[in-house]
């Protein structure tokens, strides 16, 4: 601003700041001298002001320094910067003695006219801060004019601020918070901010910022307050994930988070979960790549992970977990033999995987066979393997009940079985087709 056409607005911003620098404050009386050199408009009175005000500041008298002082700013607002540092030590030496919040408010006052007249915004605002916080203890008010001056420097003038400021706009946001003073959102904001300005210069090895201790209360918080989404999370650590893919220890975290979030169906987790294979090329990582690409309709890569869990790990348990997948994955698509054949593989591999039986089950049941009657027979076979799930695994018996009900709507008439020449329930049957497994004849009830 041109400080010359600027005279008239500043005088008026002048007036409005002497209204609120009142003489007298909460009993805080000012000794008027007899007489004073000089006038508001007369550099030479300004002069004189400032030499009355501070020789009695150096005397420790506040009140005689007041009035002098005020006549210099009305008069002289813009004759040297060190007349707003004396005016901030003054009303901080009656606040010390008051603890009245008015001098707060005309500190703040004071660092922003300093502002108009000698600019550097960064600095006065940042100070500005640090007296709220110190000042202001838990008031709601100032804390929420202490987050407000951060976030703006925040987004005016990053550069100039460090690394403590922003775990302050965090701690403050986390205040406001609780104080219900703002919302989820805008605690996330200010979360994803503070800390990836924080972790991407402690990564950068930025001076002044080893405060990895902070970093770590920031990220728990982060974790744990609720307003943690995908969308901060991508904003957070997207490219660090690129980058530090080897740090085993970030990826297992960033995976955690990522669940905590509900981000398992986002393209960070995808990433994680390539990242983690990279890492690790274990059975469980392929299989939860090979299940990420089967939601996402991408079957061969599904069945190529798939592939790849079968053969990492030779423990017939997990190998007939994986199978089970694939299985289920086939059966999706509506390749009913084909999942039958990994079902009973499964199965061979492990006779206490009880879901190997009831896939099977599921494989048979609605198999379309050629013929209305054979159909309705696949669903014997589907009740039989459902009792032998129950068999092998008793905590299935109310999930197995429910199915065997549905199933037996679906049995052969006894009609049906007449005109096959099949008479009695229990005799053996073998539905052919590529079923193909001898059953007992069981009539629908009607």
């Amino acid at each position: 601003m041109n400080r010359g056409s600027g005279r008239i607005s500043c005088i008026i911003a002048v007036a409005a700041l002497m209204v609120l620098i009142t003489p007298c404050v909460r009993g805080q009386t000012v000794n008027e001298p007899g007489a004073m050199p000089g006038s508001a408009d007369d550099s030479l009175g300004c002069v004189d002001y400032i030499s009355w005000y501070k020789a009695a500041m150096n005397e420790g008298n506040i009140s005689e320094a007041l009035h002098p002082w005020r006549k210099a700013l009305a008069g002289c607002p813009d004759i040297s910067e060190e007349l707003y540092t004396d005016g901030e030590l003054l009303y901080r030496s009656l606040f010390d003695r008051t603890g009245e919040q008015e001098y707060i408010d005309t500190i703040m006052l004071i660092l922003t006219q300093r502002t108009y007249f000698y600019n550097n915004k960064p600095s006065n605002d940042l100070h500005k801060t640090e007296i709220l916080l110190e000042l202001a203890g838990d008031d709601p008010a100032y804390l929420g004019l202490c987050y407000n001056i951060l976030a703006e420097a925040a987004g005016s003038f990053p550069e100039q601020m460090e690394c403590r400021h922003y775990v302050q706009m965090a701690a403050l946001a986390a205040s406001l918070y609780v104080m219900e003073v703002i919302d989820g959102e805008e605690l996330g904001n200010a979360f994803v901010t503070a800390i990836g300005t924080v972790d991407r210069r402690m990564e950068n090895h930025i001076a002044g910022c080893n405060i990895a201790e902070d970093l770590n209360n920031m990220e728990t918080f982060y974790r744990t307050s609720g307003a943690m989404t995908c969308e901060g999370l991508e904003t957070l650590y997207g490219g660090k994930l690129d980058r530090n893919f080897r740090d085993t220890a970030f990826v297992s975290k960033l995976f955690s988070m990522t669940q905590e979030a509900g981000c398992t169906r986002s393209d960070l987790y995808y990433n994680v979960a390539v990242k983690m294979f990279a890492n690790d090329r274990s059975a469980k990582n392929a299989v939860r790549l090979a299940e990420l690409n089967a939601d996402a309709g991408n079957n061969d890569k599904a069945i190529s992970y798939f592939t790849e869990a079968y053969n990492r790990d030779t423990n017939s348990v997990v190998r007939s977990d994986v199978l089970i997948r694939v299985a289920m994955m086939e059966l999706g698509q509506g390749k009913r033999q084909e999942a039958r054949d990994r079902a009973e593989h499964a199965w061979q591999l492990n006779k206490k995987n009880a879901a190997a039986l009831m896939l099977l089950a599921e494989c048979y049941a609605g198999a379309e066979l050629g013929n209305t009657f054979d159909n309705h027979a696949a669903y014997w076979v589907a009740a039989d393997y459902l009792d032998a799930a129950v068999k092998a695994d008793p905590s299935l018996r109310k999930e197995a009940k429910i199915k065997i009900k549905e199933y037996m709507q679906n049995f052969p008439t006894r009609e049906e079985c007449f005109y096959r020449r099949i008479l009695d329930e229990g005799s053996i049957f073998t539905v052919g087709g590529w079923v193909n497994e001898v059953t007992r004849v069981r009539f629908r009830r009607e």
